[in-house]
């Protein structure tokens, strides 16, 4: 009887669950499906400061690549309520943004551009703060065109590193 009586109480309890924010996992995921079929390549420039390397890459490690977006996922239960979200709509351009209330989000800002219904460019203001370590990021990320992200890393008792990131996608041609 008491058994019955916890598992009913149990029953009873009101199940939290959060706001649904823009998945940019979920949506990465999508186009990392399409460029696996579409066996897309990258031409990838980074800069670090003074030193700059360009380099093609044939079979990317997408998740790698795009680990930077997917850090930048604000549909999590711990970002409930922590994101102000505004839309602009004009007869074929949707803009939502996505504007940070709580000051320990990462993700600063996140717009998102529809045109026709199709995401065509996702831009982030990310930012990590603590007394040790800095880091802000601005991403770019262009529906079949790339990406391009560039920041600053700072760490106490070092001089500020500057990086730069810029990606084209290249369709594989048979």
């Amino acid at each position: 009887m008491i058994a019955s009586f916890l598992l009913m109480s149990c029953a009873d309890v009101p199940i939290v669950q959060h706001s649904s924010y823009f998945s940019i996992s979920s949506f990465l995921n999508e186009e990392i499906k399409q460029h696996q079929k579409l066996k897309t390549r990258l031409e990838k420039e980074v800069i670090r400061d003074e030193f700059k390397e360009s380099k093609n890459i044939e079979s990317p490690n997408w998740e790698h690549e795009l680990k930077p977006f997917f850090e930048s996922d604000i549909d999590k239960p711990a970002w409930h309520l922590a994101y102000d979200c505004d839309t602009v709509q004009t007869d074929s351009l949707l803009q939502i943004v996505y504007v940070a209330l709580d000051e320990k989000a990462p993700v600063r800002r996140m717009q998102i551009d529809y045109l026709h219904q199709q995401i065509q460019k996702i831009e982030i203001q990310f930012e990590k703060l603590n007394p040790w370590f800095s880091l802000k990021r601005k991403l770019i990320y262009q529906h079949l065109l790339g990406y391009h992200i560039e920041g600053e890393q700072h760490m106490v008792l070092s001089d500020p590193s500057r990086f730069a990131i810029n990606v084209k996608f290249i369709e594989f041609i048979p």
